[in-house]
């Protein structure tokens, strides 16, 4: 049986602002030792003490704009030992630590003797009936959650939670087997201004999917507060409850499956969870911002109380791109797109705060902001919002087998292409989210405006084409300055300009059909250079095709060299390219091409 002990917040002097909370949530990148009880890796700590103070950082200057930071939380396993936790606390009893704040985090694994040090710490409590250092018997070690609050006077009480059940790396041990807590901690309190109760617990990780005695991890939790409820003929709620993870598969359906399930309102009636939020909290996939095929996924979900935005800054609706085809299309699934390190800070909405009828249409999480750890230049972790574009463009943008030069290590010219690539690459990145879209789409024949959360191999194949094509024509000294404005780019040769777009898709047509309305609105003299599915070269007899109609300027005609607008097949580009026995070459074979 798992017992549920309630913490009266109340007697702390501890309120909530009914509106909404401000959060911190650390994504941290974490490398484990390979064995029990999994702490970080002994060459990691000075960094991993580091994630510690850039999180607290984060928390105390606000990027969400509430009063302050109700809430910070750090993923599982993710404080490095007592010297994280003693960091959290000295940071909290600081005077400009703001009173009434919540920290929630989960402490690397733990010695017996180190579980025991850490119950011995000033204001330190945990429920010793059951959990105390003598129930972790000899050779086993102790996973915890731990929950810091700042109280009215100042002082700094925290609770420790040992994890209830083992995930499958924790049960399929090597030498010590994980100790497994028994009891959960419920925190209540009420709203500032109101009589309103609020609650909030943490379970760690597999706790969330996790089974007791036949019966959910979470279903315990509700169980307890459904009695304590129920004694006094009342209805409670579940305001927040914080899933802190080190989960590989934050997607799995398995996890995922249990969402619905916890929100069944035809079990536990008396707990109201029509206005819960979930927060899971993982750590990172990835050393950097960028793309990750495991961890990741923070995300903030809540019923369908809330409108669902179409596609917000810094995160999304979840859907199969970010939850592998385990969609939760009854709920609000606010996921953060950034898998990799890096530091979440966001406001999110109370719906009890919400006035009904259109008038109280709101959104579940606002003001969300990407923060690095540690000094970068990453437009995917700005310490400010992050446009789904610009972060679809800079994942793209690391791929580098992409690079025309490593495609073709042999060619020639590949050492100057590869530098053409970095300045190409390098130019594209910080471009603003608007550019950045119209680029993209004037690269993909018969692409319309949609969302980047939609993007397939379509779109990225596109880019591809467009860092080849630019490529090429940087290592032939035409330098180009992007812009995503009608054209792609304004290259230079010279004392001749011209504006550039590279476009792909099934046949030149195609191409040709899709850049119709931008040539018509050019400045000057414009190449459009098209690959179609099978990289055939350009052939000027197909132009009937496309001086059908009405002509869309006098000067316009895509097979004439002479004219405004000059058409080349990228398979002129790149056998120019590959013929190439040095630079000059290449110059006279696209000086040829485009005139």
């Amino acid at each position: 049986m798992i017992r549920v002990r309630e913490i009266d917040l109340g007697q702390l002097g501890v309120q909530l602002p009914l509106h909404g909370a401000g959060m911190v949530v650390a994504q941290p990148y974490v490398e484990f030792t390979a064995y029990e009880p999994f702490t970080w890796l002994p060459v990691q700590r000075t960094r991993a003490l580091e994630c510690v103070d850039t999180t607290l950082a984060v928390a105390h200057s606000r990027a969400h704009r509430a009063d302050k930071t109700h809430f910070t939380v750090f993923p599982e396993l993710s404080i490095p030992g007592i010297e994280g936790v003693a960091r959290i606390r000295v940071a909290m009893q600081h005077d400009d630590w703001p009173v009434g704040t919540i920290v929630i985090g989960g402490v690397e694994g733990l010695t017996r003797t180190q579980y025991a040090e850490l119950l011995a710490q000033p204001n330190t409590n945990h429920d010793a009936e059951v959990n105390g250092p003598e129930s972790v018997p000899t050779g086993q070690w102790v996973n915890s959650s731990m929950t810091w609050v700042k109280a009215e006077d100042g002082q700094v009480h925290c609770w420790v939670q040992p994890k209830l059940v083992p995930a499958w790396v924790e049960l399929n041990r090597n030498y010590e087997a994980m100790y497994r807590g028994r009891s959960i901690y419920v925190f209540k309190g009420t709203f500032a201004g109101t009589q309103l109760p609020f609650r909030f617990a943490t379970l760690l990780c597999f706790d969330w999917i996790g089974t007791t005695e036949t019966q959910r991890v979470w279903a315990w939790l509700l169980q307890g507060i459904n009695d304590a409820a129920a004694a006094i003929h009342a209805t409670l709620p579940l305001t927040w409850l914080f899933v802190a993870q080190c989960n590989p598969q934050p997607s799995h359906p398995s996890f995922m499956g249990q969402v619905a399930n916890f929100y069944d309102g035809t079990a536990f009636l008396n707990v109201s969870r029509d206005d819960t939020c979930l927060v899971m909290a993982n750590v990172a996939g990835a050393e950097a911002p960028g793309k990750a095929s495991e961890y990741g996924c923070s995300a903030v979900i809540n019923t369908a109380k809330f409108s669902k935005p179409s596609c917000m800054p810094t995160y999304n609706n979840g859907g199969g791109g970010y939850r592998a085809g385990c969609t939760l299309d009854n709920f609000r699934d606010a996921v953060f797109r950034e898998r990799g390190a890096c530091v979440h800070s966001f406001l999110v909405v109370n719906p009890r705060s919400l006035v009904p009828g259109n008038a109280g249409k709101d959104i579940a999480v606002r003001e969300a902001t990407v923060h690095p750890f540690g000094p970068t230049s990453d437009p995917r972790a700005p310490a400010a919002a992050v446009q789904a574009v610009v972060k679809w463009m800079n994942d793209d943008l690391d791929d580098a087998s992409k690079s025309l030069a490593l495609r073709h290590a042999g060619a020639n010219l590949a050492g100057i292409c590869a530098t053409a690539h970095s300045q190409v690459v390098s130019s594209l990145r910080p471009m603003p989210a608007p550019e950045l879209t119209d680029l993209v789409l004037a690269s993909a024949a018969g692409m319309k405006p949609s969302s980047s959360d939609t993007w397939t191999d379509k779109e990225s194949t596109a880019v591809e084409h467009v860092l080849h094509t630019f490529s090429i024509f940087g290592a032939a000294q035409y330098p180009c300055q992007f812009h995503g404005q009608g054209s792609q780019a304004t290259v230079t040769k010279g004392a001749c300009t011209f504006e550039a777009i590279a476009v792909r898709g099934e046949t030149h047509e195609t191409c040709a059909e899709h850049v119709k309305e931008r040539a018509a609105q050019r400045r000057g003299r414009l190449v459009v250079v098209s690959r179609d599915a099978d990289n055939l070269a350009w052939n000027t007899r197909l132009g009937s095709f496309l001086d059908s109609g009405k002509p869309l300027s006098k000067d316009y005609k895509f097979t004439d060299p002479g004219s405004a607008v000059i058409q080349v097949g990228y398979r002129t580009f790149i056998d120019a390219y590959l013929g190439a026995a040095a630079r000059s070459e290449l110059e006279k074979a696209l000086h040829d091409a485009i005139g």
